[in-house]
């Protein structure tokens, strides 16, 4: 299989004294009629494991964006399975199970074809499970994804927020800035950063309280750093090596 266009990784550590990691890749091609591609390497077994693969629709399709993995936003560890957006406009989402080492697409809940300025992410939900965020203008709708009595899989709107009315946009003269766009979204914590003429925000979605960051709003992109891993002490692990 030729090299996939596109690369997106993450790297997990199970908690505790745990020291083995997992490093998980995806691969997606610009070209029509490529399947998606995921492949998790382990440092216990020093080996990567097997090339599992989905198909991915076509350019062609309802979706006229290329379904290639977004690389503005990071992916979202929900459970055991890791969320990737496909492309900026695709309103779509791959996800990677890794217990049943199963990749799948997951259609988000939202028409994002028509809707032509809206920034969306995934994320988790409150109380568990993936959500989805959907920005509009200054109307942010919170979604999560649930299973009814018969283990049918569907979205449900969870939440709206006017986020025109929470924050403080206005400018001089009491001009309301044009456009909100988002910046990033703290999965750990559920934190929101937004980006407008006023400066950039920080929003915790559950609580609805707000920072402004900066008063500077040119940022593009924006990955928070929210845990710290703990150094290791090489000289006990050579101590233990050498008993």
């Amino acid at each position: 299989m030729a090299a996939p266009t596109r690369v997106r990784g993450a790297v997990l550590r199970p908690a505790g004294d745990i020291r083995h990691f997992q490093v998980v890749l995806i691969g997606t091609h610009k070209e029509q009629h490529k399947p998606g591609i995921a492949c998790v390497y382990s440092s216990e077994t020093k080996e990567w494991g097997n090339l599992v693969s989905t198909p991915l629709p076509p350019e062609n399709s309802i979706y006229s964006f290329r379904t290639i993995v977004y690389r503005g936003m990071a992916c979202v560890l929900v459970g055991n399975c890791l969320y990737w957006l496909l492309s900026e406009r695709s309103a779509l989402i791959l996800e990677f199970d890794l217990d049943m080492q199963r990749l799948a697409v997951i259609h988000a809940p939202v028409d994002i074809g028509a809707n032509s300025n809206c920034h969306f992410s995934v994320m988790r939900a409150e109380g568990g499970g993936l959500g989805f965020l959907f920005l509009s203008d200054f109307n942010a709708q919170i979604w999560s994804r649930k299973k009814d009595c018969d283990a049918a899989v569907s979205w449900v709107l969870r939440r709206t927020v006017q986020l025109d009315k929470l924050l403080p946009l206005k400018q001089g003269m009491g001009v309301v800035p044009l456009i909100l766009l988002l910046l990033g979204l703290a999965e750990d914590n559920n934190v929101l950063f937004l980006m407008a003429d006023a400066g950039i925000f920080m929003v915790q979605l559950e609580s609805l309280q707000f920072k402004r960051l900066s008063k500077i709003s040119f940022w593009r992109h924006l990955h928070p750093f929210e845990t710290v891993y703990t150094a290791v002490n090489t000289m006990e692990l050579i101590f233990l090596h050498n008993t």
